[in-house]
């Protein structure tokens, strides 16, 4: 795989305007290269400049035991400078220039983007990618349930090990899909008159 990117972020709330907690990224960079991103930000600095806690997802905190809470709410990193960290590290690592084959995956894609999106202008960053570039990795998992045994997910609720297990997943996808291809495209070379969607392309 190469210019492929999961990302997963945990937050205080649901929607645009929420605290970002922390921003986990995993994939495989233009050349090919496993790279990952992880950063905590300062929860008291996102309440002072505005960002909300939602009820129900405080909630939800609540009950996921201390050793979770404390991953999500201690983080210490300024929230201005983790952007522009991950900013820095994106732009090192992926090729989005109009043509290239970059994808961009989150779970699902009406929760991670437009809070990434509100996050990022909050503290004077645009987006980093286009908005054809992003894809929904909840999507595959739904329809295709049997890549959600190969996520291997042991720490849930953490950002970097979520996307991690996200891209497992979607490798699992990836593989499945090929052979799908391999197995048609055998049954179309052995008999051509066969009629499938392959044949058809």
């Amino acid at each position: 795989m190469k210019n492929e990117l999961m990302i997963d972020i945990e937050t205080s709330g649901n929607s645009a305007g929420c605290k970002v907690l922390s921003l986990g990224a995993y994939g495989f960079n233009k050349n090919g290269e496993e790279v990952e991103f992880y950063c905590r930000f300062d929860a008291a600095k996102m309440d002072a400049d505005g960002l909300r806690d939602d009820e129900s997802t405080m909630r939800f905190w609540s009950n996921q035991g201390r050793e979770a809470f404390d991953e999500a709410f201690s983080g210490k990193t300024d929230p201005a400078k983790g952007i522009g960290e991950f900013k820095h590290w994106f732009i090192k690592n992926f090729n989005t220039e109009y043509g290239s084959d970059f994808r961009v995956w989150c779970c699902s894609i009406d929760f991670d983007f437009p809070i990434l999106k509100y996050f990022f202008k909050q503290y004077g960053y645009g987006k980093l990618w286009k908005f054809y570039t992003q894809y929904d990795y909840r999507t595959i998992k739904n329809i295709f349930q049997r890549v959600k045994a190969d996520e291997c997910n042991a720490a849930k609720h953490t950002a970097l090990e979520d996307a991690k297990a996200q891209m497992r997943g979607l490798q699992s996808f990836y593989a499945r899909l090929q052979n799908e291809k391999n197995v048609m495209l055998n049954v179309h070379l052995v008999n051509p008159d066969t009629k499938t969607l392959l044949g058809a392309c």
